[in-house]
């Protein structure tokens, strides 16, 4: 049968339309993929930092606001139980409150300014710089490892923020301050600790120094470099060999100087690693001492064998839980974790740093805080801290 030219030209329009129809949809979904065009791009990333990730960190931030103290500090020295972890001297609540603290101003730093954070911001700031000096406690106790490691790391940041330009020179004077005490507590090992059972020196002796506090002081070394501070090299490459001589070829780190002589005790395998692997790596990569591909097969580790840190998380004593694992392990981990995405490659970095988001999203308590450990009054204060530090750094990568 002969077609008419009416015929034809339905048949040609109709096909025009179902081609256009065709482009419009390879646009839309093109597009919608974020490859071309600054429209694409913001719709990729949008979808990345998922609604329920900024709502966790808005919960967090807002702990955080509503749990502030008059005087800019947050937490208290009040125990909630009976028998808590060893204090050694009342100057170890100090040393707690201080360091919480600074994890809490450090956090509440990388949020968007706005009347209410900033507000914070400033008061919290103006109490590291009044806070109580936090000295060693005794000779065998000295938790002030703490509060002098984030203390000069939360200084370092607030040297560069325009929000607290008016308070940078009394930041500065206390940052030299707490470089002074943190470089006080270095033992001749290179090594850095809390504890010292077997010797009472004036400076530690590094026989129960941790490879965990080393790492913990070499990147906050770094900060204090990158803000202006003049940190001594030796010190530096001291505390580096240090922590490098802790790591296990497998990727695991010894737990203080006499694990080091065994491999393969229950702490120091890849299970009973895995929070301070990630401390200890990153304090090795920030200082060109690690190669990228260490960072990513810890990263790796880390989230296979995910279940036996989460086993420990929010038990009621330390390193009671399978391969010794502490709770307190668990939010400290994760921030050298989501440090650590940094330093890894662009392909996996996204897989690497939504498992870890949805780690944490999922460990938030109803009240918008973050805890592992019941530590004295601070328990929520660190954890808080810690966790909305953990979603900031996480943001970064995926918005």
């Amino acid at each position: 049968m002969t077609s008419t030219p009416r015929f034809r030209l339905l048949t040609f329009v109709i096909t025009v339309i179902l081609m256009l129809l065709i482009v419009i949809w390879w646009i839309v979904i093109y597009r919608g993929k974020g490859q071309p065009g600054p429209a694409g791009d913001g719709q990729a990333k949008a979808s990345m930092w998922k609604p329920e990730y900024q709502a966790s960190l808005d919960r967090a931030v807002k702990w955080l606001l509503d749990n502030q103290h008059k005087d800019g500090r947050w937490g208290h020295f009040l125990p909630k139980r009976p028998n808590d972890i060893y204090l050694g001297g009342v100057n170890s609540l100090k040393a707690f409150g201080s360091a919480s603290s600074a994890l809490c101003c450090m956090a509440l730093l990388m949020q968007p300014g706005s009347e209410k954070v900033n507000a914070a911001l400033r008061k919290g700031y103006r109490y590291l710089i009044n806070s109580p000096d936090t000295a060693r406690v005794t000779g065998t106790t000295f938790y002030n490892i703490w509060s002098h490691s984030y203390m000069l790391q939360a200084i370092s940041r607030g040297l560069k923020d325009e929000r607290l330009k008016d308070l940078h020179a009394d930041l500065k004077k206390r940052g030299e301050h707490e470089l002074k005490r943190l470089l006080s507590l270095q033992a001749p090992n290179g090594g850095y600790g809390y504890y010292d059972f077997y010797y009472k020196t004036y400076r530690p002796s590094g026989r129960m120094a941790n490879s965990f506090c080393a790492a913990t002081a070499a990147v906050a070394f770094k900060e204090a470099r990158k803000a202006g501070f003049e940190v001594p090299e030796k010190r530096i490459r001291s505390a580096l060999d240090y922590i490098f001589r802790m790591r296990f070829p497998n990727g695991a780190y010894a737990y203080s100087t006499p694990s080091e002589r065994y491999p393969h005790g229950s702490a120091s395998k890849i299970r009973g690693s895995l929070g301070r692997s990630q401390a200890c790596n990153n304090g090795l990569i920030i200082w060109d001492r690690l190669k990228k591909e260490d960072i990513r097969k810890g990263f790796e580790n880390f989230i296979e064998e995910h279940e036996f840190i989460e086993m420990g998380r929010c038990r009621q004593f330390p390193h009671e839980a399978w391969y010794a694992t502490a709770p307190y392990y668990y939010y400290y981990g994760h921030y050298y974790a989501s440090r650590n995405l940094d330093h890894l490659p662009g392909k996996v970095r996204k897989s690497f740093t939504e498992q870890l988001t949805d780690f944490i999203v999922l460990t938030q308590f109803d009240d918008g805080s973050f805890w592992d450990f019941p530590l004295y009054g601070y328990t929520k204060a660190y954890g808080t801290g810690f966790g909305a530090l953990i979603l900031s750094n996480c943001r970064k990568h995926l918005q």
